[in-house]
């Protein structure tokens, strides 16, 4: 009868405790202006600086307005957020008005941003689109879209601007 022979025990490993890694911190925008407290103001007191994203708001309010975009609103959250210093909330009124605004909105955008820097969010037919580009993100919404995710209530935290002297 054959014998048995027994394999060699598998040597336990010992566990070395995982090393905790440290969240990176992203790099400040190039530029930017320091958001501190002391520096709240009234939505109609913003001032602009340097790199403040504020010229970009005007560029891309006016051209909202040309293509006669309904209820434009501009929110400046710079102090309370890190993806943008403004919001713009714009509404259309049909998909083909909807990509008009688009691609006026791109023209704008291009004339001062380099490129490469702009995101465009579009789903044909969906009834909205999004335009990051970096300081100023725009939200373009069917009416109906717009009721529905109340986009100013999610940023209701930040300061109205007012747009008369935008377009």
């Amino acid at each position: 009868m054959p014998t048995k022979t027994k394999k060699p025990a598998a040597k336990k490993e010992k566990r070395v405790p995982a090393i905790k890694k440290e969240k990176s911190v992203p790099a400040k925008k190039a530029g930017a202006p320091k958001k501190t407290a002391a520096s709240k103001k009234s939505a109609q007191k913003i001032k602009e600086k340097p790199g403040h994203g504020l010229d970009l708001v005007r560029r891309c309010v006016k051209a909202l307005d040309d293509k006669k975009a309904a209820n434009i609103e501009v929110i400046y959250v710079g102090e309370r957020s890190s993806v943008a210093d403004y919001f713009v909330i714009a509404t259309g009124t049909s998909d083909p008005h909807l990509r008009a605004l688009r691609i006026e909105l791109e023209k704008a955008i291009d004339a001062v941003v380099p490129e490469g820097q702009v995101r465009v969010q579009n789903e044909p037919n969906s009834g909205w689109c999004v335009v990051d580009a970096f300081d100023v993100v725009v939200h373009v919404l069917s009416a109906e879209k717009r009721g529905n995710y109340n986009l100013e209530e999610l940023y209701s935290a930040g300061q109205k601007v007012d747009i008369k002297d935008f377009c």
